[in-house]
């Protein structure tokens, strides 16, 4: 069967027992997702993208998602929801009138510690020298379906009513399988000085 591939770095957080920053395990930034057949296949079916948009030039920009969550009902191991979402000015710290994706995990309290367990808030680099970048892998079992064209403002940052309207739901679907697995420096797949592994080893199949 098919399985939706998302690649995301998950976002630093505050370390509660030192004054430092870990890997996070509930937000991140998408930087690839489409579907594939086979674990070594190229992704086919990515989100379009319009040949230009409003924002083109700022470097600031966030426009797809990941959030992970306990699911705290429901007998399948997780749930996948899909939607847009508003982009993402990181500068001035605010949405603009321009949809993006937000894919969404909420998992089964045993799933959702043993995925917590597998991040296991390792020193965010670049504040540790060898530490892991977040960069992670989830395959979920999915169909393909289509991801709808990026529509908003073509002045995105004014002010006033939104172009946008209402944000559209795109999939929901439960699942009974996920794999996630650590890539990048630190990790078994990632460049790293002997002894120096600071990121997940192998892969977390659920």
């Amino acid at each position: 069967m098919s399985s939706l591939v998302v690649i995301s770095h998950l976002s630093p957080e505050a370390d509660p027992d030192s004054s430092g920053l870990v890997v996070g395990h509930r937000y991140g930034d998408i930087v690839d997702i489409g579907f594939s057949n086979a674990p070594d296949d190229v992704l086919f079916g990515r989100p379009p993208r319009p040949t230009t948009t409003p924002y083109d030039n700022a470097g600031t920009m966030q426009d797809k998602f990941l959030h992970v969550a306990r699911r705290d009902s429901g007998t399948s191991l997780g749930t996948l929801k899909v939607a847009e979402v508003l982009v993402r000015d990181t500068y001035m710290r605010g949405e603009i009138d321009f949809t993006g994706i937000g894919v969404s995990l909420f998992l089964r309290p045993d799933a959702y510690e043993a995925y917590v367990d597998y991040i296991g808030g390792f020193p965010a680099w670049p504040l540790s020298v060898d530490g892991w970048n977040g960069r992670i892998r989830c395959r979920i079992p999915s169909r393909p379906f289509r991801f709808p064209m990026p529509r908003g403002s073509s002045r995105p940052w004014d002010t006033g009513t939104r172009v946008t309207g209402r944000l559209r739901p795109i999939r929901r679907l439960d699942f009974d399988e996920l794999e996630v697995q650590a890539l990048g420096r630190g990790t078994a797949g990632g460049d790293h000085t002997p002894g120096s592994r600071t990121g997940p080893q192998g892969k977390l199949l659920l």
